[in-house]
């Protein structure tokens, strides 16, 4: 099993931010793994401005998961918070291009989107009429 994962999910006008990353095949909700004890929120805060250089104004757990992790071939413990932040998204370090999911591209199945985050996040995310 793979270290815990904490991870944004960012909504707005009803759309998911997701991202790639250099010849990945899928896209993903941003954020990472826990480093040397801290907590989720921190973890959280240092991912985003990490990954894509905005601040965390508030965070709320939505819902915690264990799913295969596609890239890695294992399975891990997904914990997922939803995000408020300042600043404008300008992808780095790992992250390549962002997009924003919405519920068409759930119906229409035209965006890769690891199985289990579509499969048990997605449908959530859709009946509580964040997309």
């Amino acid at each position: 099993m793979l270290p815990d994962r904490v991870a944004a999910l960012i909504v707005k006008d009803r759309k998911l931010l997701l991202v790639t990353g250099y010849d990945e095949k899928v896209y993903w909700t941003p954020g990472g793994k826990i480093e040397g004890g801290e907590s989720y929120e921190t973890c959280l805060k240092r991912e985003l401005y990490s990954e894509l250089n905005i601040k965390v104004i508030s965070s709320k757990h939505y819902m915690s998961i264990t799913l295969p992790n596609q890239i890695k071939g294992e399975m891990q413990e997904n914990h997922y918070y939803l995000v408020q932040y300042n600043g404008k998204i300008k992808p780095k370090q790992e992250i390549t291009k962002t997009i924003w999911y919405s519920k068409q591209n759930f119906s229409d199945k035209d965006i890769p989107i690891s199985e289990g985050f579509l499969n048990k996040v997605i449908p959530k995310l859709i009946e509580n009429n964040f997309l």
